[in-house]
C-alpha cells in the first residue's frame, strides 16, 4: 500500500486555542447549496483495495463538495469513516486527515473476518463550528439559562448565561461567588433583589438570528455507505489485548491511537488491555470495600452509576427520599454501612441544563472532592462534556482546571486514591446546535492539557471510538453500553 500522511490519529493542537481561532473567522454561510454536501462528494476507497486482512489500514479518498457540486477549496470540515457488520454485531471506527484543501483521507483499521461495510459521514461543516462559536463567545452561551427570584408571594425570572451580555439586559446579578468562583450572571428581577434567587433551571431562548436557526434547526446527520470489503484472517495479533486492565499505567491511556477497541458480538474488545473485572456482586463488593466512589457530571455518568449500586444492591437516595426514577439531577448517595460500601453521584457546577430546582442542588465538583474523607483510598470518577458543549473552551477550562486542584489536594491527603475521566462520548442528533464532533476534540485537548503533570496518577478513558462505531445517536447510549463501559473503567482499579 502506497505512503499516505503521517499518522495523526490522536494529534491535536499544541494548545487549544490554535485550533479556536482557525473557525472564529467563519461568521456566516451564503445559503444551504454553499455548504459541503454529503451526497455530492466523492469518497472512495484507495486503488479499490476492497480485499484485505485482519490489522491492515484500509484507506479512503474523500474530496468534498457543496450543493452546487461544486469541489470545496478549504479543510476543517469534520468527518467520520468507520466500518459496521450489523450482523454480527461489530463495528470500528477509523479517523480521517484534514489536508485543508477540501480533501481529506480516512483511515479504517479493519479488526475481523467478513464483509463489513465502510461508511462516512460529515459531523460538522466548518461553516456550522464557526457560526456556533462566535455565538457562544459572544453570549457565553448557544442556550440561556433562567433564575427564579422569590420572595413572599413575589415571583420573578431572568435570564442567565456565564457571560454579562444578554440581550436587552442592562442590569445584572453577579452569582459567581455562589457558582463556586465559576462565572454566572443573571438578569436583575425588577421587584426583587439579587438575593432573592431561589431556584434555577434551563430556558429556551437561543441568542441566534433567523438565518442561523435554520442551520441548526434544519442540518441533519447524514451517514452513507463506500462500499463492502472482503476481510480475510490476517498474520500476528491483531485482536483484543490479553493484558489485564489493572496492570496498564494511567500514562498509556492518554497516548492511545486508533481504534483503542472495537465491537464484536455486541461486545466490546479493547486493543488497550483486557478487562479484569466481572460484572458481579461478589466482584464488586470486594473490590470497592471501604473505598468510596464518587461519580461526577451528568446523566451518561448517572447512568453507570445506577446499574453499578443495584448490582451492590444499594437503594439511592437524594437527601431523605429514595430515588426510583430515571429524571432526577441532584447529588445522591447510597451506602451500606455494614458493607463497607459507600457511593455518590453529583452533577458539575452551573451551567446545567436542568429542569427547575433549588438553586443550592449545585456544589462545586471541587468541593465534592474535598468532602472526602482523607483515610480512604477513594474512586473519583469524573465527565464533562453534554451540558457544557453549550458555553466556550473557557468555561469548560476553569470546570475541569477547579477539579483538578480538588484532585491534588486529594492525593495528598489520600495518595492510594484512583481518578478516572471519562472523556466525550460520540453522539448526533438528527437536528442539532451544537458540533459535537469538533467540541469533542477540543475539549479532549483542554483535558489533556489540564491533567498533563498527573497522568501518571489520572485515567483517560476514550469513549469515542466505541461510540462512533456503534452509531450512537443518543446523548445517552443504550443501558447494555452503559454497563460494558463502566466495567472496563472499573477493570483499571478493580482485580
Amino acid at each position: 500500500m502506497e505512503k499516505y500522511e503521517i499518522d495523526v490519529r490522536r494529534t491535536l493542537p499544541k494548545h487549544a486555542s490554535d485550533q479556536i481561532d482557525r473557525y472564529m473567522k467563519l461568521t456566516d454561510f451564503k445559503d444551504y447549496l454553499s455548504l459541503v454536501n454529503i451526497s455530492t462528494s466523492v469518497v472512495t476507497i484507495r486503488n479499490n483495495n476492497s480485499d484485505v486482512r485482519i490489522g491492515e489500514d484500509v484507506i479512503v479518498d474523500i474530496d468534498l463538495y457543496d450543493g452546487r457540486d461544486e469541489r470545496s477549496t478549504r479543510g476543517g470540515d469534520m468527518l467520520r469513516v468507520w466500518l459496521r457488520e450489523p450482523s454480527r454485531h461489530a463495528s470500528v471506527s477509523g479517523y480521517v486527515i484534514d489536508h485543508d484543501n477540501g480533501s481529506y483521507t480516512g483511515v479504517v483499521k479493519p479488526m475481523w473476518a467478513g464483509n463489513p461495510e465502510l461508511m462516512f459521514s460529515i459531523g460538522n461543516t466548518k461553516e456550522h463550528i464557526g457560526i456556533f462559536m462566535n455565538i457562544v463567545h459572544k453570549y457565553g452561551v448557544i442556550q440561556f439559562l433562567r433564575a427564579g427570584f422569590i420572595k413572599g408571594k413575589l415571583t420573578e425570572s431572568t435570564l442567565c448565561s456565564v457571560i454579562p451580555n444578554i440581550p436587552n439586559v442592562t442590569d445584572y446579578c453577579n452569582f459567581t461567588a455562589q457558582n463556586f468562583n465559576m462565572s454566572f450572571f443573571c438578569g436583575k428581577p425588577k421587584q426583587m433583589n439579587c438575593g432573592d434567587w431561589a431556584v434555577y433551571e434551563r430556558s429556551s431562548k437561543i441568542p441566534r438570528n433567523a438565518k442561523h436557526a435554520s442551520l441548526f434547526a434544519d442540518y441533519k446527520y447524514f451517514s452513507k455507505k463506500v462500499g463492502t470489503l472482503k476481510v480475510l484472517v490476517g498474520p500476528g495479533n491483531t485482536g483484543e489485548s490479553d493484558i489485564p486492565c489493572h496492570d496498564v499505567s494511567s500514562n498509556l491511556t492518554w497516548y492511545t491511537t486508533n481504534p483503542t477497541g472495537y465491537f464484536y458480538n455486541g461486545e466490546w474488545r479493547s486493543l488497550i488491555c483486557k478487562p479484569s473485572i466481572s460484572w458481579k456482586y461478589d466482584s464488586y463488593a470486594k473490590c470497592l470495600k471501604n473505598r468510596p466512589v464518587l461519580m461526577t457530571g451528568d446523566s451518561t455518568t448517572r447512568n453507570w452509576f445506577s446499574p453499578l449500586a443495584a448490582l451492590l444492591k444499594l437503594r439511592i437516595f437524594v437527601g431523605r427520599h429514595e430515588i426510583k426514577d430515571k429524571a432526577w439531577q441532584k447529588f445522591a448517595e447510597a451506602e451500606n454501612k455494614n458493607k463497607s460500601l459507600w457511593m455518590y453521584w453529583t452533577p458539575h457546577e452551573i451551567p446545567f441544563y436542568s429542569y427547575e430546582q433549588n438553586k443550592n442542588n449545585f456544589r462545586s465538583v471541587a468541593s465534592r472532592i474535598d468532602d472526602l474523607p482523607g483515610n480512604k483510598s477513594a474512586i473519583i470518577i469524573l465527565h464533562w462534556f453534554g451540558h457544557l458543549t453549550r458555553t466556550t473552551p473557557k468555561q469548560y477550562r476553569d470546570h475541569v482546571t477547579s477539579a483538578k486542584h480538588a484532585v491534588v489536594r486529594l492525593l495528598k491527603r489520600s495518595p492510594h486514591s484512583s481518578i478516572l475521566i471519562k472523556g466525550p462520548h460520540s453522539f448526533t442528533y438528527h437536528e442539532f446546535q451544537e458540533p459535537f464532533d469538533y467540541i469533542s476534540r477540543i475539549y479532549r485537548q483542554i483535558l489533556f492539557e489540564e491533567f498533563k503533570d498527573l497522568q501518571d496518577k489520572v485515567y483517560f478513558i476514550d469513549q469515542w471510538d466505541a461510540t462512533v462505531g456503534n452509531e450512537n445517536l443518543d446523548i445517552h447510549p443504550k443501558p447494555s453500553f452503559d454497563k460494558i463501559m463502566a466495567n472496563f473503567v472499573f477493570s483499571f482499579i478493580c482485580k
